[in-house]
């Protein structure tokens, strides 16, 4: 039997705010929609303003809302970035992989869907704002004196410019979702592995840069192949 002793019954506001988020979600109240006033929400309600007030700051700490009006005290309905898509995904995947229904190797077979598609979308539509980052990233590979840390962040923001290529928002929050992920559950790296953190990344870059959409899936294939495989050595021994 299960022991209740530890469970924590939600307040009236938190009730109260995950009724009108649930309003939200469905569509019944839609980004932008000014929600109504405290005052005739705590009345519609059955509870006191202070106790509706609760409700609208956690309704605001959640990013559902945010003041329209700070004299009249409006509250409208947030515009929900890719941003917040990326945090909720990041969380559902950790809980899933912490409860073992989702594996690492179901992670990066996702990202192969996503990634190598991706790389090809970047060779075609990357703009000049993004060349002059990826000539940036090729210059700073190629110096001796690179830390574990910086060669992380230039794979990562490698990563981060794929999602953004393909102009899909959901496909963006997704892969910034997994690339937090990998940044919390990856192997502690030492420097002597540090040479294996971007193995066929300049490939990569390089034929983003040369918009060659063909060569720049081959390479993205192969830098995550050579990813998977030290990932996986790196698990065995830890």
């Amino acid at each position: 039997m299960l022991s209740t002793n530890n469970v924590e019954l939600l307040s009236i506001p938190e009730q109260i705010a995950n009724s009108i988020k649930k309003m939200i979600i469905e569509g019944k109240i839609k980004p932008g929609d000014m929600l109504p006033s405290q005052l005739s929400l705590s009345k519609e309600f059955g509870v006191s303003r202070p106790t509706m007030k609760e409700a609208f700051n956690y309704l605001v700490d959640n990013r559902m809302i945010k003041p329209y009006d700070s004299q009249l005290g409006g509250y409208i309905v947030n515009d929900f970035l890719s941003e917040d898509v990326s945090n909720n995904i990041y969380e559902l995947i950790l809980l899933s992989l912490h409860s073992k229904t989702i594996t690492h190797p179901d992670i990066f077979e996702l990202r192969k869907i996503i990634e190598i598609p991706s790389a090809g979308l970047a060779a075609l539509k990357r703009t000049e704002k993004d060349l002059i980052f990826l000539n940036n990233c090729l210059a700073e590979i190629r110096q001796d004196n690179l830390t574990v840390e910086e060669m992380l962040k230039i794979d990562s923001s490698v990563h981060y410019l794929l999602a953004k290529c393909t102009y899909n928002p959901l496909t963006e929050a997704i892969m910034n979702a997994i690339i937090m992920t990998y940044q919390k559950h990856s192997p502690n790296i030492q420097d002597e592995d540090k040479k294996y953190i971007l193995i066929g990344m300049t490939d990569v870059i390089e034929a983003i840069i040369a918009q060659d959409e063909m060569r720049a899936k081959k390479a993205m294939e192969e830098h995550l192949l050579y990813s998977r495989t030290y990932l996986q050595i790196k698990r065995l021994m830890s």
